[in-house]
């Protein structure tokens, strides 16, 4: 009977203790996090900062892809920094299909977003249709013979500008730059 006394105030104790220890190491815990708190946040943002690099690096490189490849395109592109700004000149004979000439899906674009395309198409015959797509809005540029500035501003997702056209026969000439006037 006495072993068991013992056995249950020894057990006892250790409990006690062991609390004790755990109050003690949550205290510290917390008392390091409040010394140490913006060194915390600082280092939990950049650590943020550099998780969403990477995924628009990766997006980046997806929309490579959904790009027209160089040599599929009809006319010439000349990439300017990168994939959303440039020069390209087309000569179409009875085209069907779209062109995605320039764009991506970044989250962000570290040239800045706003844009502006300088545009000539002429229409022979068929159809054609220079439009800004968005997401999944596509926003008309022009749909006839007519040339002009197209100011647009990139947003986080799809942004390209794609040339569709249904026995489209005429040019295209088309230049992105970076609207410097926005302050980008």
């Amino acid at each position: 009977m006495m072993r068991k006394l013992i056995s249950v105030v020894v057990s006892a104790l250790l409990l006690v203790s062991l609390v004790g220890c755990g109050t003690d190491l949550g205290n510290g815990i917390i008392k390091e996090y409040e010394d140490n708190k913006e060194g915390i946040h600082q280092e939990l943002s950049e650590l943020w900062d550099a998780f969403l690099e990477e995924i628009n690096d990766w997006s980046e490189t997806f929309a490579t892809h959904s790009i027209t490849e160089d040599h599929d395109l009809i006319g010439n592109r000349e990439r300017g920094a990168d994939n959303y700004v440039g020069t390209y000149e087309a000569a179409y004979t009875q085209f069907d299909g779209e062109e995605y000439i320039f764009g991506g899906t970044s989250l962000k674009r570290k040239d800045g977003g706003d844009l502006y395309a300088t545009y000539s198409l002429t229409v022979q015959s068929g159809e054609a249709t220079l439009y800004w797509m968005e997401g999944d809005n596509k926003i008309v540029i022009a749909e006839t013979s007519d040339e002009g500035i197209y100011e647009f501003t990139i947003h986080a997702g799809k942004n390209f500008i794609v040339l569709e056209g249904k026995m489209f026969t005429g040019t295209l000439t088309l230049n992105v730059s970076q609207n410097s006037s926005k302050g980008d």
